[in-house]
């Protein structure tokens, strides 16, 4: 479906919403490829494991909480930068909208909702044997994963496109956020709470939000008005 409005897209999700399984990815133009990062150029030339075994070894001194298992250490570098085989995903699809909608205002963005038939149970499914793309949600997140609902998808062969790796058992559905809407959209999402400061939580997040808020005053019809309950909301928090 091509989304033009806030009701196209609520029509859109409705389906949705008796299957707590779905999970949706937004991203800002539909033609880019639905790949992990450590499938793209340049990381892909070394195996992420090779270099996820180096990253451990140097980031345990930095983590007063070992993780449990291997796909919980590469949960957190993926969370922190580092090309993984992981795909972040989440379970609210006005998430996946707000960062399909954040950028490349000249593309239609893309909002990809995937029902999986695999998980990955870290007990009996270690990194690099699992042979299906397949969800995978750690009992150990950021909090900023939890904000936004986060989990992922974990692939057997990051560089293999998302559609191109499924299995005939999961079921992969595509809407489309027109370019002309996507700005619209983000004021949309800001009105019901969904907006970089809600999303990230902490002082990245609140100052990247106060910026897009002074970059677009003119849209509230009393922005300074506005300005000044958001002063006071952030000083009270």
């Amino acid at each position: 479906m091509e989304i033009n409005s806030f009701s196209d897209f609520h029509e859109a999700f409705s389906s949705y919403r008796k299957d707590n399984r779905w999970m949706f990815r937004g991203q800002a133009d539909s033609e880019w490829s639905v790949i992990p990062k450590a499938g793209r150029a340049p990381y892909v030339e070394r195996s992420d494991l090779d270099y996820l075994a180096s990253w451990k070894r140097k980031a345990s001194e930095y983590i007063h909480v070992k993780p449990d298992n291997e796909w919980e250490w590469m949960a957190i570098a993926q969370h922190h930068g580092l090309p993984t085989r992981l795909l972040d995903w989440t379970y609210n699809p006005l998430v996946a909208a707000f960062f399909a909608s954040l950028s490349e205002p000249e593309k239609d963005a893309a909002i990809y909702c995937l029902l999986p038939n695999w998980s990955i149970v870290p007990e009996k499914a270690k990194p690099g044997t699992h042979k299906n793309i397949s969800r995978y949600k750690p009992n150990m997140v950021a909090s900023r994963i939890g904000r936004q609902s986060g989990l992922f998808t974990a692939h057997p062969d990051p560089s293999v496109e998302l559609s191109k790796g499924l299995s005939k058992k999961d079921v992969l559905e595509i809407h489309l956020i027109k370019s002309a809407y996507k700005r619209q959209m983000l004021f949309e999402l800001n009105h019901y709470g969904i907006n970089k400061l809600t999303l990230m939580g902490d002082l990245d997040g609140l100052s990247a939000h106060m910026c897009w808020t002074l970059e677009n005053r003119r849209y509230w019809a009393d922005h300074d008005e506005f300005m000044r309950e958001l002063a006071g909301e952030t000083a009270n928090k």
